[in-house]
């Protein structure tokens, strides 16, 4: 009987063991994933102020940069802006002097017009009148020299017969030559409008491709302008988040020191802070309670209580048997050369209160 009941009772304590690993075993994944969290916990203060100013510092460093192209773009801008109205005055003036011509060429078209209408008046005027020297009831050219009564009075009608006929030849030749003249001005001027055509032409060309540049650089100073107030505002919005992180170090500094002021019952201890990577031998007490640090950091591994007036907040330490951690917390107790430091329960039972090493980074 007594035999039947120790197997039993084996049988019964190999299964509890067996249950006991089964749900470790399930539960062990679930127990490591926060500890492999715990370095993204462990950012102090002191390197969130650190992160921040090389923020601030890059985005002033990028404000400068976007100032500096701002300004350029600006300068670009207004080079083109006086391209464009030189341009625009250029196209003006060649506009004016083609009007001018084409002015010219209406008034020495009316002028070629009236040389034309007085050319074609003497032609007509002479060829009546030698038409009318050939006709049996007009008196003729040789009627009228053969009419004469003497040798002089035939000179003189001779004379008088050669002057008209030299004086119709030397107007109809100072009107073709007039004629002549105003075609060619006409034809002189045709040229120099055809030649301005093609200048403003030119001038229009070079313009649109102006008006082009002028577009893009405008939308560059733009979209930098746009930028630089984004920069700007993050820069600001930066700033700020600084400014509370140096308030809330200044507060926690503040609480710490306070708080370990009162837990040291008076004693007047005041050693001088560590720190410069020295070692120093210090009496760790464990604990697994749950909750948030005097900084506001949650507890857990890594996260240690010190004295503000030996180790100040925020420092990164290494301790002995334990690891890296952080000095985010302070206690009452936590006086000169203690520490805490947070370890899940069982192991904190078994670690106790023991000698360590602290190495202060």
């Amino acid at each position: 009987m007594e035999d039947v009941i120790l197997a039993g009772f084996i049988r019964h304590t190999v299964n509890h063991k067996t249950s006991v690993l089964t749900k470790l075993f399930f539960l062990l994944p679930i127990l490591i994933l926060p500890l492999l969290a715990i370095p993204s916990a462990m950012a102090t203060p002191a390197d969130e102020l650190g992160a921040n100013s090389q923020q601030i510092g890059d985005l002033e460093a990028r404000s400068q940069e976007l100032d500096a192209n701002y300004q350029q773009a600006l300068r670009n801008l207004v080079a083109v802006d006086s391209e464009v109205t030189r341009y625009s005055n250029e196209i003006a003036g060649t506009n004016q002097r083609r009007a001018d011509i084409q002015a010219a060429i209406a008034e020495d078209q009316a002028r070629l017009d009236e040389y034309q209408s007085q050319l074609n008046n003497r032609q007509g005027a002479l060829e009546k009148r030698l038409r009318g020297s050939y006709k049996s009831d007009d008196v003729g050219y040789l009627e009228m020299v053969m009419g004469a009564g003497d040798i002089s009075d035939f000179l003189n009608r001779v004379d008088m017969i050669n002057y008209i006929a030299e004086e119709d030849r030397q107007l109809i030749t100072a009107v073709q030559d007039a004629k002549r003249g105003i075609e060619d001005k006409i034809a002189n001027l045709s040229d120099m409008q055809n030649q301005l055509a093609g200048t403003a032409e030119q001038l229009g060309a070079a313009q649109a491709n102006l008006l082009d540049a002028q577009g893009r650089q405008q939308s560059v100073a733009g979209s930098l302008q746009s930028e630089m107030q984004a920069n700007q505002g993050q820069l600001a919005q930066m700033q700020a988040e600084a400014a509370s992180i140096e308030a809330r170090m200044n507060e926690m500094q503040q609480q710490a020191t306070s708080a370990s002021s009162d837990g040291g019952g008076g004693s007047g201890y005041s050693p001088p802070p560590l720190g410069g990577g020295a070692s120093y031998s210090m009496e760790a007490t464990a604990y697994c309670l749950g909750g948030t640090t005097a900084s506001g950091m949650p507890v857990g591994h890594g996260i240690i209580a010190v004295d503000p007036r030996v180790i100040p907040l925020g420092s990164r330490v290494h301790v002995s048997g334990y690891g890296d951690a952080i000095a985010a917390d302070t206690g009452g107790a936590i006086v000169g050369n203690r520490i805490d430091v947070w370890l899940p329960c069982g192991d904190a039972y078994a670690w106790g209160r023991r000698t360590v090493t602290v190495t202060v980074y």
